[in-house]
């Protein structure tokens, strides 16, 4: 990933977060998911997917995990099939430091 790439990343996962209205993703929690009935409490495995993450919209194939968002102004809770950058990017502020080490100028 060069430097430009890693800006319309950034700037796909805003989009999303803004679209969305959600202030977070997160993988766990207590009780069922309000969207999809599977219960926070337990480990839920990612599953391998084709189809595009929908935060940052990689239609790389990967890993997709279950996530959840909030949304303070509808008071609702969301869930997503994202990927690990995403789920990573919404915890740090930025990828890996791998990736971050690794980005290469335009």
């Amino acid at each position: 990933m060069n430097k430009s790439e890693y800006k319309t990343y950034q700037e796909n996962v805003e989009s999303f977060f803004k679209t969305e209205g959600i202030t977070n993703l997160s993988t766990g929690g207590e009780g069922d998911c309000s969207c999809c009935g599977m219960d926070l409490g337990d480990q839920i495995e990612p599953s391998f997917a084709r189809t595009p993450c929908e935060c940052c919209g990689s239609s790389l194939g990967g890993d997709r995990h279950h996530a959840t968002g909030y949304n303070p102004e509808t008071k609702e809770v969301t869930c997503y099939s994202v990927c690990i950058d995403c789920l990573y990017y919404a915890e740090y502020g930025q990828l890996d430091d791998m990736t971050m080490s690794d980005m290469e100028e335009d």
